[in-house]
């Protein structure tokens, strides 16, 4: 065989000080894969920093300028310039295990060509304008870790990058692979850690939606509360509402996600005539 067997795709856009820190983890000699790998950075900043940046301290990665268009596209473009049978994707803002990759590599004894490493999170939250991504039990199949072998990633047609808004891409995939009848393992050892976040402003976050509806028109799925997110809005007010932090932050989120809400219904009925 010529080549890595794994290659590994992070996207990244103008997040140089998190994309050191992703890039630290996956040196060579911190993984334990014990064999050749290759990670791609796909760049859609525009400029030249992270270039910079890992010709100076990580040139045994691969850097390429993106297509600029959104974060599907930009893991297509990785994927396209990989040489590895497997494609393991994660995002510039999370850090890998040492035993990631590994992990990965022992799983493949079950045969499939899909698989779901466990995306873990640092708790307590610092205040309610934070959230975590977390999946500690899989069924998600979450762009920021998952490997699927080249070939179906390619017969699948990769990322969906006609999705409007950098959302939900990674469960628009999942739902080709079901409809596939492609099963996959989770495999709680391969384990990312995705630290907290400032939460996304509400305004952007409600524009994002657009991409929902999308999805749903795509699959001919009724638009419901679950698939516009709606549910986890009440979740997350309920979440602030007994949470820790100052009353105003508290009281801003919550009118923020009110905000959100109202957004989104009066946007309804323009974005199902667009994707109908």
């Amino acid at each position: 065989m010529s080549g890595p067997r794994f290659s590994v795709i992070i996207p990244t856009c103008r997040r140089n000080d998190l994309l050191a820190k992703c890039l630290q983890a996956l040196a060579p000699d911190v993984q334990t894969l014990g064999e050749p790998y290759e990670v791609i950075v796909t760049d859609d900043s525009g400029d030249e920093k992270a270039r910079q940046l890992i010709e100076e301290k990580f040139p045994w990665a691969k850097w390429t300028p993106g297509p600029c268009r959104g974060p599907a596209a930009n893991r297509n473009h990785g994927a396209a310039l990989a040489t590895g049978q497997w494609l393991a994707f994660t995002d510039d803002d999370c850090i890998p295990s040492a035993d990631w990759l590994a992990a990965f590599a022992q799983a493949l004894a079950s045969g499939r060509q899909v698989y779901e490493g466990r995306t873990t999170t640092d708790l307590p939250l610092k205040g309610p304008r934070y959230q975590a991504p977390a999946n500690e039990h899989g069924g998600y199949l979450w762009s920021c870790n998952i490997m699927l072998s080249r070939q179906l990633f390619n017969e699948l047609g990769g990322f969906d990058a006609q999705f409007p808004y950098p959302h939900l891409e990674d469960v628009d995939l999942r739902l080709r692979i079901e409809q596939a009848n492609q099963p996959w393992d989770f495999v709680p050892a391969a384990v990312i850690l995705h630290p907290q976040r400032p939460a996304t402003p509400w305004l952007r976050r409600a524009r994002s939606q657009q991409s929902a509806v999308y999805m749903c028109q795509k699959f001919k799925k009724p638009l419901s509360f679950a698939n516009l997110d709606l549910v986890s809005y009440l979740r997350r007010i309920k979440q602030v509402a007994c949470g820790a932090g100052p009353l105003l932050d508290r009281a801003a989120a919550v009118a923020g996600l009110c905000a959100e809400y109202v957004y989104i219904k009066t946007r309804i009925p323009y974005w199902k005539n667009k994707y109908k």
